[in-house]
């Protein structure tokens, strides 16, 4: 994957919409393999559309991003947590800057922890001629995380509810440490409670430390898109 410096600074860009029109919008969830930093998502538009990528990371890491496409009028914008298209972008492709040093390149280090947002379109023109682009998306996420969660959006890591609840049909996986690859120490059914002692970002997805509430009391991290807020379980 081609790699570019690091910018130590991300340039807050006004045109957050940078020339495509409305359209169908689809979401992604982007996960790495579990130990891995990078992954690459290959996919389509057509005309109006736009993919929203989304994926986790803290303050102080290293985000890069690579686009390449079959229609050169294909470009992608990045939006820090809590900002959505239509807000200010902390960087839009098709203009260069500190952390776009060429066109669809981006690598800056992260200002604050949370979900990030890359969106894939087709410029204005071509969007309204209903052309088509095939492309590839390389992402990686680099660094070591601090050993508490700095610059929280919102407190979304280290805040949050007192309490969990279990919201995969199958079960979860409790492992031992943040990553689909570590030691899974038990597995929750759904609608279980457990307590929350906090989150962090891994393998670009929201990892969230738990406590079960009844004996034995296991301790562990759960995949945090399978938690919903709960109310403290009765005694």
């Amino acid at each position: 994957m081609l790699k570019v410096v690091a910018a130590s600074l991300l340039v807050f860009v006004s045109l957050s919409t940078a020339g495509h029109g409305q359209g169908s919008d689809r979401s992604v969830d982007v996960e790495f393999a579990a130990g891995t930093t990078e992954t690459m998502v290959s996919d389509r538009i057509v005309g109006r559309e736009m993919v929203l990528y989304h994926l986790g990371a803290e303050a102080g890491q290293v985000m890069d991003i690579s686009l390449q496409s079959s229609n050169a009028a294909t470009y992608f914008n990045v939006y820090a947590p809590g900002s959505v298209p239509g807000d200010a972008a902390l960087a839009v492709s098709s203009l260069t800057s500190d952390s776009v040093p060429d066109l669809n390149q981006f690598s800056a280090t992260l200002p604050v922890s949370g979900d990030y947002t890359v969106t894939v379109y087709l410029y204005r023109a071509a969007a309204r001629r209903d052309e088509v682009a095939e492309y590839t998306l390389d992402i990686s996420i680099t660094g070591a995380q601090q050993e508490i969660v700095q610059n929280d959006f919102a407190d979304g890591l280290m805040g949050g509810p007192d309490f969990w609840s279990v919201v995969a049909n199958s079960g979860l996986n409790l492992r031992s440490v943040p990553s689909q690859s570590a030691t899974k120490v038990s597995v929750l059914n759904a609608d279980d409670v457990v307590r929350n002692l906090g989150c962090r970002m891994a393998e670009a997805q929201r990892w969230c430390q738990v406590q079960t509430v009844t004996e034995p009391r296991l301790t562990g991290w759960v995949a945090g898109r399978f938690l919903a807020e709960a109310a403290e379980p009765a005694h």
